[in-house]
């Protein structure tokens, strides 16, 4: 069975806080909640950046499944969004956000979290499960897990508030925690920033949920309850129930981006009304000190037009001449072309997002409603752009608006060539060195070889090695000896022929004085071979006459007879 959301958003600046640096988005098939921070400026352009970054995944049905790495990999974009933003201007400098988000992908929930904002769910039935999903990524949760500290030590701990992960900090690809989720019709969630259970307990919070079935209502009670609370921080919170995706209505309305907590008139009322004050502006107020000045007394002036509530969440000064802030200055000539620019910007944003029931609240729901937050609609801009070039659907989606396809197709094929230009001579400079590389490493091991072989009939030390490439050896003869080579055995001429090699000139000195030693000792041998070949040989006749003759037969042969010591022979 395939689920979207029934949705109710609410956000509040709350009691204390000069601005909301909250955001929060609720879509049929996404939900975003993200706590900003950094001082009078930062954090409401690091949270509207990463809502309305994420805010094109809102559609059904994701390619093989894949909506989980969608999420996570969009998350990751608008953290370098974010780092972008305030490496080109100082005043964004330590800006960052928490993201906690839903994404729904066929009949199951991608899960995507990061910092202390929070995710509650509520399985449905009467005993239905009440669970908190996300871990508040802080410095006291861990002492906690660790078992450092007790539940009752964490709520009143010092350091409550140090978040040990969150977006646009100095990590460039910060460590996310991702589920996936099997989802049943009928649950429902609340997804809120750290103002809320500052001053509401968990169980409060379930009991809410449990009580109220309308969706409005669960939303309106918690923000209530937060502000009688004394409400120390901005308040956010998206309302969700799980439903089956046949029961949405053929032909769904589609509503503009809404601000609950303030009575704003309608996008196209409010950037008439932005565009006619912002004209009165005159030529002089070139810096926003002056802009500043102006603004302040046109506000007084026109109070009833309610142009205050458009800058809740950033004032002129504070961000629409940053003066270091690129996003601006590729359309700033003059502060009038400032104030055109961001609020074209918002207006094609809110074209793309009208395309699809949604609420969006807090503040990115002011910079896409008002445009005071140019930094987010012009870098949001672009990358949702790209985004809708490269996401595979599996479904049709409604046509983008014409501003949007006018970025998308501005000059592909200018960019197309400038890169495929640069690619090529980047291939070519790659290729050339290497090649110079080796040919060098080459000449150097010839350079640095010898071998010993024949030259004209004797022995010789070459320079190089015994190849040839085509016509060119690559070798020489460095010395000439008075070896001959004839004076070698067989076996040594084989191996000269073939090439003795040697490490260095000084191996092949050793080699030919080896040679020369066995050619003088063959010449030694043969001239002794010719010595004995040369001397007289005896006559065997001669040597015959001079043996005696033999005794003729049956002559005597004389015997000495035995004489007897003192008398005769008797016998």
């Amino acid at each position: 069975m395939k689920i979207a959301f029934r949705l109710e958003a609410r956000s509040d600046t709350g009691l204390k806080r000069s601005k909301n640096d909250d955001s929060g988005y609720g879509g049929r098939y996404l939900a975003v909640v993200a706590d900003g921070m950094g001082g009078h400026v930062g954090g409401d352009v690091a949270s509207a950046t990463t809502v309305l970054n994420l805010t094109p995944l809102d559609h059904p049905d994701f390619e093989n499944g894949t909506g989980g790495v969608y999420l996570a990999d969009e998350i990751q974009s608008a953290n370098l969004i974010i780092n972008e933003l305030a490496a080109n201007d100082p005043q964004l400098a330590g800006m960052g956000t928490t993201c906690t988000a839903l994404l729904i992908d066929g009949d199951c929930i991608e899960f995507a979290h990061i910092g202390d904002s929070r995710a509650y769910r509520l399985r449905p039935g009467a005993d239905g499960e009440f669970e908190q999903i996300s871990t508040d990524h802080t410095f006291v949760q861990r002492l906690l897990n660790e078992g450092r500290i007790t539940p009752e030590e964490a709520e009143h701990h010092p350091h409550k508030n140090v978040i040990m992960r969150v977006l646009g900090d100095v990590d460039a690809s910060p460590e996310l925690e991702l589920k996936t989720l099997d989802a049943v019709v009928g649950e429902r969630w609340v997804l809120s920033s750290d103002g809320l259970d500052a001053v509401v307990s968990v169980p409060e919070i379930e009991q809410v949920m449990r009580s109220h079935d309308d969706l409005a209502e669960v939303a309106d009670t918690l923000i209530s309850m937060t502000l009688e609370r004394g409400a120390p921080d901005n308040v956010t919170v998206v309302a969700l129930q799980v439903i089956d995706r046949e029961e949405l209505p053929v032909d769904e309305p589609v509503g503009p981006s809404a601000l609950p907590d303030s009575a704003l008139p309608d996008s196209i009322a409010a950037e008439q009304e932005v565009s006619v004050n912002t004209q009165k502006l005159p030529e002089i107020a070139a810096t926003a000190e002056a802009a500043e000045a102006t603004l302040a007394a046109l506000e007084q002036e026109s109070a009833h037009h309610n142009v205050r509530r458009f800058r809740r969440a950033r004032d002129f000064a504070g961000t629409l001449l940053h003066s270091g802030s690129d996003a601006v200055r590729h359309h700033i000539g003059t502060y009038d072309n400032a104030v055109d620019a961001a609020l074209t910007n918002a207006a094609i944003l809110r074209g793309e997002l009208g395309s699809r029931p949604h609420q969006l609240v807090g503040a990115a729901a002011v910079a896409t409603e008002t445009g005071m937050i140019p930094a987010v609609t012009s870098r949001t801009l672009e990358h949702r752009a790209t985004v809708a070039q490269r996401m595979p659907l599996t479904v049709d989606e409604a046509p983008l608006p014409a501003e949007l396809e006018e970025l998308i197709a501005e000059e592909p094929a200018e960019r197309t060539s400038r890169r495929s230009w640069s690619v090529r001579l980047f291939i070519f400079l790659l290729v050339a060195a290497l090649l110079t590389l080796a040919a060098w490493t080459g000449l150097r091991y010839v350079e640095r070889s010898y071998y010993v072989g024949e030259s004209d009939g004797t022995v010789a030390v070459y320079n190089g090695i015994p190849q040839a490439l085509g016509p060119i050896r690559l070798s020489h003869v460095v010395e000439n000896t008075d070896i001959s080579t004839s004076q070698l055995s067989d076996h040594t001429r084989t191996l000269l022929r073939n090439s003795i090699t040697a490490k260095d000139l000084n191996e092949a000195h050793q080699i030919v004085s080896r040679l020369k030693t066995q050619a003088e000792q063959n010449r030694i041998k043969a001239e002794q071979a010719a010595s004995a070949s040369a001397s007289p040989t005896p006559d065997p006749t001669a040597t015959a006459s001079l043996a005696p003759e033999p005794a003729e037969s049956g002559a005597e042969t004389p015997t000495e007879s035995p004489s007897t010591e003192g008398g005769e022979n008797h016998g």
